[in-house]
């Protein structure tokens, strides 16, 4: 069994979240493409589970939108992109932000992400990301490589 971090989650606002990214509801939206790269847009569907997280993305190459449809309520899990997770004190950089559907992120370059996920049984996302996204999402394995899972409290 993993080690539990516990994070508490906070409510999104977009100072909090300026060192991630942007608030998109709070003015205007800067989205970043680097290398060549081309946006990609999509939906992704995800259902109510446990908020544990055993692991953290992030891409370089371009910026991560997610706007959550119907004002569904989320919880999204970042870390700055300073840390590689390659040592548990990098977990201390951790923190858990609850965006409560009148509002979407745009995750800036490099900022480590889990979720956002469904707080309630369901949420659908709109999903706008670099057009490469599969060569651009490196992966840091806390579970696997620390033996850590993030748990968030709300």
């Amino acid at each position: 069994m993993p080690d539990t971090f516990e994070v508490q989650a906070e409510p999104l606002t977009p100072e909090a979240f300026a060192p991630f990214g942007q608030v998109i509801a709070a003015g205007d939206m800067v989205m970043e493409l680097r290398d060549g790269e081309a946006f990609h847009l999509n939906v992704l569907s995800y259902d109510r589970q446990p908020l544990e997280c055993d692991h953290l993305n992030r891409h370089h190459k371009a910026t991560q939108a997610l706007v959550a449809l119907a004002g569904r309520p989320t919880l999204v899990v970042v870390a700055p992109r300073e840390h590689d997770f390659s040592a548990r004190d990098h977990l201390s950089s951790v923190r858990a932000f609850v965006c409560d559907g009148t509002a979407g992120i745009n995750l800036a370059l490099g900022t480590w992400h889990w979720g956002p996920y469904p707080l309630m049984d369901h949420v659908d996302l709109v999903n706008v990301q670099g057009k490469g996204f599969a060569d651009d999402n490196e992966v840091a394995h806390l579970t696997r490589d620390l033996g850590v899972v993030v748990t968030v409290r709300l």
